[in-house]
């Protein structure tokens, strides 16, 4: 063939190309999404101490600066998230090798021979190149490449994703950890109010004013209250062990935590509606970035079943002297062509294969979606809920502490017996301990809302 009729088959190939084409998704196509979610919060909760609004992190609303380099060094150092950045630089090293295939290759190559390996004999002097290129005409290595492209920007959404999960799993320690603290001070008040209340029946038994089943009663709440606190202490240990793993220490090494009680509640974020999400949840993101991914695959394996074109170029010199090796050239072009006639059914069972597994990769997007706005649902209703039980102990507080000073005034005046007072105490006792694990709750359920919703910035902030 010669170069002119070359140029023209090719120029003809290459207008055909670019005929690849992955299958028409949509990412709300199949996925249920409500108009809005079924419980609304509103931005001040009577139990939220709403701090100035920001545009930095989530977790800056607490104002600790020991909070924020628990954060900052997790993300730069917690082995999960390198194993996810590594997985990234893989994605997109795979990513680079597939396109190259979109771009020619060219070698070269030289040699010198002698007859004998004496310098002074005769030699022979050779120098070629060659050059291919692959004329993508149904845009099989472009779909290739789009597939391993999609794949790359998937991995780096696994990183958005493995950071808000890290962030949040380091708050919420750090929160459980401070309430386990406040639970420990607490506690040792009550113990030491028992102590006081055991001694005072101690004296009132020798002076006749108390029966020995009330000394024994005091001492039995007494020892209840004891045996809670190593519970506390343990629970207050694991917090302080995670922390250390989740920053990518060993857990012997304690964090630097100094706060003792936990912080007012941070405000409720702005949710927005339903559909936001697939744009706000980067693992959402990643899921359907893997469905496109998969698409361009089996568009590149349904394009492997067709001809296949390159064009070749061999340009080549040789002399028997150096200074002459560069005066005369030959050229050789070639246009190639592979048509797969029989493999067995092999290309079409990659086809069927990678079509199926697109469709999986879709169904687990659905699913993704789901499972996400549930989360959300799921931890509005319990920030609602959790709201209103803690302004319900609050007030069954008050009660009862109003409840133990009459009962402590009527046993005084000899008008009841001790089991009043005893009942009105534990009570107290019991309400202050649910009060502080209550509120727990709550901060709990407000780092899982903003968790749920994808969110890195703060709520006043651009999504991140």
């Amino acid at each position: 063939m010669s170069t002119r009729s070359l140029c023209i088959v090719s120029g003809i190939l290459l207008l055909c190309g670019g005929c690849a084409a992955p299958v028409d998704r949509s990412a709300q196509s199949g996925v249920m999404v409500t108009a809005d979610y079924s419980r609304s919060l509103s931005a001040k909760t009577e139990n939220s101490a709403v701090p100035t609004a920001q545009n930095g992190p989530w977790w800056h609303y607490y104002q600790d600066a020991e909070l924020n380099a628990l954060v900052d060094e997790a993300l730069a150092s917690n082995p999960g998230i390198e194993q996810t950045r590594k997985r990234l630089e893989q994605a997109a090293a795979t990513a680079r090798r597939s396109f190259s295939d979109l771009l020619p290759s060219a070698t070269m190559s030289g040699s010198r021979t002698t007859s004998n390996g004496d310098n002074e004999s005769p030699s022979a002097f050779s120098l070629r190149g060659a050059a291919a290129y692959e004329l993508d005409i149904w845009g099989g290595n472009r779909a290739s490449y789009k597939s391993d492209d999609m794949a790359a920007y998937a991995a780096a959404a696994d990183i958005q994703a493995a950071e808000i999960t890290l962030s949040a799993s380091i708050v919420e320690n750090w929160l459980s950890l401070l309430s386990l603290r406040e639970e420990e001070a607490l506690l040792n008040e009550q113990i030491e109010t028992n102590e006081m209340v055991l001694d005072l029946q101690h004296k009132r038994y020798e002076n006749g004013a108390a029966g020995a089943l009330d000394v024994l009663q005091q001492t039995e709440v007494l020892e209840r209250a004891k045996a809670q606190l190593p519970d506390i202490l343990a629970g207050q240990e694991i917090a302080e062990h995670q922390l250390s793993m989740l920053t990518g220490h060993s857990p012997s090494v304690a964090p630097k935590v100094s706060k003792e009680k936990l912080p007012g509640i941070i405000p409720v974020p702005d949710t927005g509606i339903p559909a936001a999400l697939l744009e706000m949840r980067p693992d959402i993101r990643a899921a359907w970035l893997r469905v496109t991914s998969a698409d361009w695959a089996s568009e590149a394996a349904r394009i492997e079943r067709l001809p296949n074109f390159d064009i070749s170029a061999d340009l080549s010199t040789a002399s028997t002297k150096f200074q002459n090796l560069f005066n005369v050239w030959m050229l050789d072009l070639a246009l190639n062509l592979v048509m797969p006639l029989f493999d067995g059914g092999e290309r079409a069972a990659e086809q069927a294969r990678q079509a199926a597994l697109a469709d999986e990769r879709f169904q687990a997007y659905r699913e993704t979606v789901l499972a996400a706005i549930g989360e959300v649902e799921d931890a509005m209703t319990r920030n609602y809920h959790q709201d209103k039980k803690i302004t319900a102990i609050e007030n069954q507080l008050d009660v009862s502490r109003n409840a133990l000073e009459q009962a402590t005034i009527s046993y005084g005046n000899g008008d009841t017996d001790y089991i009043s007072v005893l009942n009105s105490l534990i009570s107290v006792q019991s309400l202050e301990q649910q009060l502080v694990r209550a509120r727990r709750d709550l901060a709990l359920y407000r780092v899982a809302l903003y968790r749920s919703l994808g969110l890195q910035t703060a709520a006043g902030g651009s999504h991140g």
